[in-house]
Parts: C-alpha cells; sequence; structure tokens
C-alpha cells in the first residue's frame, strides 16, 4: 500500500531526526530494499536528544544500516530554527561529497504540504512554489520528498503496525507557533474531500507559477524597466524568481517588493541598498542584483619597482611594452596601482578632476567602482585613471586593462 517511487539502483542518504515521520520512512525504504544510510544531528535543545540518537542507532543496528551522527558542539540561542536548518543542511552536503549519495531523502508528508500553503496564504507571499516540492536543490544537495502523497496518520500507522519506535517533540504541540496552530486546528481537522480540494488548488496555482516562470526566462529579470513593467503580482514573483536564481534563502515579501520597486523608480541610479529581511539591493543604472549580504571588495595594492608585467585578478599589464598612453614614464617609478578613491583626483588638460566625478560621467557600476583601479607615482600622484566602457574587450596587444566583472 505505502510504495516508495524511488530507484533502486541509487544510494540515499535518509534525514533522520528519530520522530515518527523520518522513522516510516526508515520501515519503508528498508522494507522494500533500498540502500541507504541515516543521518542525524543532535542539536542538544531538548532533553530527550541524547536518548533519540540512541534509539535510532539501536533500531539501525537490526538492519545493518550505517547512522552519521552530527553532534553540535556550540548551541544556537537565536533565530534557532534557521541556524540549525543551516547546520543539518551543510551536515548533508559534507556527508554527499564524501560517499556519494545520490539524493537525500527528507520525510515531508501530505500534511506538511498542506501546512506550508495554508502559511503561505496567510503570510501573502509570493512564493516559487506552492506547498513543498517533492525535488528540490539545497546548497548543492539533491533532496527528494517520497512521503508527499501520505498523511501524517498514514505514517503513524506504519510505525504502530510494524513496531517501528520513534519519540515526539513536545515543542509540536505549542499552538503559540503559527504553524502549530494551523496543523492542530485547521489540518488534522480536514475531512478527505477538504484535504483533496486543498491539493488540488495547490496544484492549479503551482501551474500557474510555471506558465509565469515560463515567461520569466524569455525575460530579463535583471533590468529595471523589466520589473516596473510587471504588475505588483508578478513583481514578487519576479523578484523571488531571483532569490531562486541568485541562491538567496530569503523570502520577498510584499513589504519587501514596495522597498524594491521604489528604490528601482528612485532617482538615484547607481548603489546600494539594504532592504528589509537580510536583502541587499545594488542598482546599478538600467540594471541591479539582489544579495543576501553587503558588497564588498577587499582594498589592494600592489607596488612595482621597474618595468615588468604583472596579472592580478583585477588588472593585467605588461609595462615591458611603451607606456606613453598610460601617462607613465621611467621617472615615475616606483609605481603602485591600488583601488581608487573617490577623492583621488587627476589633471585633464589642465583641470585637476575628482576620480568620483569620472566615474559618474563614465556611468560606471557599482560594483565595478569598488575595484577600480588607478596608477600613482613615486610622489603619490595619481597619473591614469583607466577609462570605462561598458563595452569593452581586453585583447593581447593591450598593455594595462581591468578584469570587468559580471
Amino acid at each position: 500500500m505505502y510504495k516508495l517511487n524511488l530507484d533502486q539502483n541509487k544510494r540515499y542518504l535518509l534525514a533522520c531526526s528519530y520522530g515518527p515521520d523520518s522513522m516510516a520512512l526508515f520501515f519503508l525504504l528498508q522494507n522494500q530494499g533500498y540502500k541507504f544510510d541515516c543521518a542525524i544531528v543532535n542539536y542538544h535543545l531538548r532533553e530527550e536528544s541524547n536518548c533519540e540518537v540512541e534509539g535510532l542507532q539501536k533500531y539501525a543496528t537490526k538492519f545493518n544500516t550505517n547512522i552519521h551522527v552530527l553532534d553540535v558542539k556550540e548551541i544556537p540561542t537565536k533565530n534557532i530554527e534557521a541556524k540549525c536548518r543551516d547546520i543539518r543542511y551543510k551536515f548533508f552536503k559534507e556527508l554527499t561529497d564524501k560517499y556519494g549519495y545520490d539524493a537525500t531523502l527528507v520525510a515531508h508528508h501530505q500534511d506538511d504540504l498542506i501546512e506550508t500553503y495554508l502559511l503561505q496564504k496567510d503570510r501573502q507571499n509570493s512564493p516559487i512554489y506552492f506547498g513543498i516540492a517533492e525535488k528540490t536543490d539545497i546548497n548543492g544537495v539533491n533532496i527528494i520528498r517520497p512521503l508527499l502523497d501520505y498523511s501524517k496518520d498514514d505514517l503513524l500507522t506504519i510505525c504502530r503496525d510494524n513496531k517501528v519506535p520513534y519519540s515526539v517533540d513536545k515543542s509540536n504541540f505549542d499552538v503559540t507557533i503559527k504553524r502549530n496552530k494551523i496543523r492542530h486546528e485547521k489540518v488534522s481537522k480536514m475531512s478527505l474531500t477538504e484535504r483533496d480540494a486543498v491539493l488540488s488548488e495547490i496544484n492549479s496555482k503551482n501551474l500557474e507559477l510555471r506558465l509565469m516562470f515560463e515567461k520569466f526566462d524569455r525575460t530579463d529579470l535583471s533590468l529595471v524597466n523589466n520589473i516596473l513593467t510587471l504588475d505588483s503580482k508578478e513583481q514578487g514573483y519576479a523578484l523571488n524568481y531571483l532569490c531562486k536564481k541568485y541562491g538567496i534563502n530569503s523570502t520577498v515579501s510584499k513589504e519587501n517588493v514596495g522597498e524594491i520597486v521604489k528604490v528601482l523608480k528612485s532617482n538615484k541610479p547607481n548603489g546600494e541598498f539594504k532592504i528589509k529581511n537580510g536583502l541587499y539591493l545594488i542598482k546599478e543604472y538600467d540594471s541591479f542584483v539582489l544579495l543576501s549580504h553587503p558588497y564588498k571588495v577587499n582594498a589592494y595594492s600592489y607596488k612595482i619597482n621597474k618595468p615588468c608585467k604583472l596579472n592580478t585578478p583585477y588588472f593585467n599589464l605588461d609595462f615591458n611594452k611603451d607606456t606613453s598612453n598610460r601617462n607613465v614614464s621611467v621617472s615615475d617609478y616606483p609605481l603602485t596601482i591600488r583601488t581608487v578613491k573617490p577623492t583621488d583626483s587627476i589633471s585633464i588638460n589642465g583641470y585637476h578632476v575628482t576620480a568620483n566625478r569620472l566615474m559618474i560621467d563614465w556611468k560606471m557600476p557599482y560594483r565595478v567602482r569598488q575595484y577600480w583601479p588607478v596608477i600613482v607615482n613615486k610622489d603619490n600622484k595619481v597619473i591614469y585613471i583607466p577609462r570605462y566602457r561598458k563595452d569593452f574587450f581586453p585583447n593581447d596587444n593591450l598593455n594595462f586593462f581591468v578584469k570587468i566583472s559580471k
């Protein structure tokens, strides 16, 4: 009756908490002859955690199943749920890289799927998927959820009928937590007809999303105008789509969408903006990018005492060639090539012009400004600031060029 739709030729890692869901999946995997090992994380946040690890090890011994245990030394005290999630998925990644598992199995079930969807509706999110996807990628790990067709009651029945041991996390009954409240006051009381109706609604909404994302795939969403021409609903989905594309775990809320659109419409053409919910937006004239952290390039400085070749992550030079086109003469050595400072200035046709003014005139993108070089002579005078061109493409004949990051 409870048939898993997995590949018998593949080797899996089961994410196990010793709760009834993952223990039911353990039983089904073992009973149906799949090749798998287990991974359990002891966060030491509950008194029972040591007993749960011991219980899983004892049960696994019966079937010669290998257990990987991560004993967390630094117990999270803030943002506990998010930090625990990061810890365990990092652990799964390390195990996958070391042992070559084809996928990690997670025991989310139909009740979890419905709860997640109802939470999404309550929060008015613009997710890239409604409910929980059967297959996904988290931090480079292939995640499969093979139990989404089965209810919580189904999994409890499997454990009861087959004498599978498990432990129940008492915090799951705390209805002050939104998800628990939805679980106990709504999902657990749904009839089969009501469940089917919600599942049908989820499928319908995911079909709409798929069509929308196909449209996004044909559109360059990094262009400001392409976001601003979308309606408000599409903007939310498009920005979450970009977050997924950029590998950002944060979800863009309706409030975030309003902030981002306001920045994109603003008269400030170029710069970095902090958005709530741990997001950063870099606007670069007609394009933008979202980040999960501030953009930073470490300042650099290279000194050369005589004409030579130098290849760095930021620029390439060959000053064994004629350097008059860079305003460099033998008397200028030793030279320093360093990151530009906005207050740097250079003399052009008898007038002093600041580097900041030049960068504005050239419409130099914010991120490029952070690593743009200047050449300084032995008297600490800026003698050359390379010209920025958006369509620049280097060739081997150049004696100096900046490596433009995309």
